[in-house]
């Protein structure tokens, strides 16, 4: 029993570590997204996960408090939020406005970090998907053509007879199977999925376009989970707030001392009571939000230029003819017939990753 759990679980982990391999399918900022920053979110995510674990807020309770009283105030008060007041402020003594005051995102940065580690993988994912309904198999090509062994003058020949063979067919048959039935691109309604031989482009080229919407949507959720609606640029306004010397103190971004409420009841009365609580955990919150935050503005631009290269580059017929001439490094009259009729976009693209592979 304990044999088979074992097995079990070194499948599952062998499956997990087999996810953080780059695939050769795709090029850097493909594996930016799918590899770097979907590690990066994990880690950030067990980092704040361990500084969590055991003391996570420290509450000034009063000097009658027993030891149990006193963990028992920290734990309420770590679970139903704490809210922020600044300094030289009143607290307010209306419960509403205590309550709009609140911060309820602390506990809740692991997971947010984890669950966008799963969609920055998810790309990826369907790319791995769609990719193979061409009968274009896109890792064994590049496999093939980027092996070591190649260097061999027999294995090499091999290699390039089965690449040649694999490419061929697979052309082929969307050549054929495209003449009979035009709706097997998924794009048929923007007509890309029209232009026989641009399935796998068509997808690799979607796959981009989730990158980008990826992105977007991290930076929305960002401020969303934060709670920071009154100033939508997060990142731009914490370093704002360095450069003009404004601390925690004076934004309330990441508050590291907060305020709680909480009823206790003795001899069947209520007594309520408001302790200040210190959330040592934002000190290491806000640095990571913060690069984050820069990380991945930095990954929309990229993301947008390299798609719009890319898009260039698979649509244009002067381009992909360009292209090919040169990593060919040849140019006859059969060129122009060689790129537009039988390596098409597919073809070309397939020769594109052979650089990243």
């Amino acid at each position: 029993m304990v044999s088979g759990s074992y097995r079990v679980g070194m499948h599952l982990l062998t499956s997990a570590l087999r996810l953080l391999e780059p695939r050769v399918d795709d090029d850097f900022v493909d594996r930016l997204h799918y590899l770097y920053t979907s590690t990066m979110f994990f880690l950030f995510s067990i980092i704040v996960s361990a500084k969590q674990y055991g003391h996570p807020i420290e509450c000034f309770v009063p000097a009658q408090f027993t030891k149990a009283m006193e963990q028992y105030t920290e734990n309420y008060c770590w679970v139903q939020n704490t809210y922020w007041v600044p300094f030289q402020d009143l607290i307010p003594h209306r419960l509403d406005d205590r309550e709009r005051r609140q911060i309820g995102y602390y506990q809740w940065v692991p997971f947010a970090l984890a669950i966008a580690a799963i969609m920055f993988h998810m790309p990826s994912t369907i790319w791995r998907i769609l990719s193979t309904q061409s009968g274009l198999n896109m890792s064994l090509v590049i496999q093939l053509a980027s092996q070591d062994q190649n260097v061999d003058p027999l294995i090499r020949d091999h290699s390039v007879e089965v690449l040649t063979r694999h490419i061929d067919d697979a052309l082929k048959y969307q050549r054929d199977y495209g003449s009979r039935n035009k709706s097997v691109y998924l794009f048929a309604v923007l007509k890309l999925g029209k232009i026989y031989g641009a399935y796998v482009s068509v997808v690799y080229l979607f796959v981009k376009s989730l990158h980008l919407c990826n992105v977007i949507l991290q930076f929305i959720m960002l401020n969303n989970f934060l709670e920071t609606s009154n100033y939508p640029f997060f990142g731009g306004h914490v370093l704002y707030d360095l450069i003009m010397g404004r601390e925690w103190r004076d934004s309330g971004r990441f508050p590291r001392v907060t305020l709680c409420d909480f009823e206790i009841r003795v001899l069947g009365n209520v007594h309520r009571h408001t302790v200040q609580c210190v959330l040592v955990v934002n000190m290491l919150t806000e640095k990571i939000f913060l690069f984050l935050w820069l990380w991945l503005l930095l990954l929309s631009f990229g993301t947008a230029i390299n798609m719009i290269i890319w898009t260039l580059s698979l649509s244009l017929a002067d381009w992909r003819h360009a292209f090919v001439t040169k990593f060919l490094e040849c140019e006859s009259n059969q060129t122009h017939r060689f790129v537009h009729h039988f390596l098409r976009p597919d073809g070309v693209l397939i020769l594109h990753l052979f650089k990243f592979g």
